[in-house]
């Protein structure tokens, strides 16, 4: 199986990541890594960094959510899904963690992590509550009436 590495963003996001984790580059040595991304007209892009996914730790009540950035979007995500849909806090919590991560032997762990720059932070929390309870194929945005929402977990 190949080691994991998930990008945390450029460095100063990396140097946000290790504060929060209250982490030293030396503690780190060989969990962290780069790479540059082509950039426009095929010139190299910036600089990107990546930790290691043994690094990592769920914030708050969703696996997925890597760091203090992605806790408050992961909430910001449960209060719309609450808001626009009637439903409870709980089932919008419950909604995300199974749209953002699966089952492990101690609980839900993350199927993907929302750490640094990551690419959900691309769409708003109103996107992502009506992706998350209608379903990706469900064509929310298409005007007429609303699509069924998935079923609760």
């Amino acid at each position: 199986m190949p080691v994991a590495f998930v990008c945390v963003g450029y460095q100063s996001d990396l140097a946000r990541f290790l504060v929060e984790y209250d982490l030293a580059e030396e503690d780190v040595r060989g969990l962290i890594t780069t790479r540059t991304p082509p950039g426009p007209g095929g010139a190299p892009g910036p600089r990107e960094y990546l930790v290691h996914a043994s690094l990592l730790r769920p914030h708050g009540e969703f696996p997925c959510a890597g760091d203090a950035g992605a806790l408050s979007f992961c909430r910001q995500i449960a209060d719309e899904m609450a808001t626009l849909f009637g439903i409870t806090h709980q089932e919008a919590v419950a909604r995300i963690n199974r749209h953002w991560s699966r089952p492990g032997p101690g609980g839900r762990e993350p199927r993907v992590w929302i750490v640094g720059l990551d690419i959900a932070y691309h769409e708003t929390p109103d996107f992502w509550a009506h992706t998350i309870y209608y379903g990706h194929d469900s064509h929310w945005w298409v005007s007429g009436p609303a699509p069924a929402p998935l079923p609760p977990p």
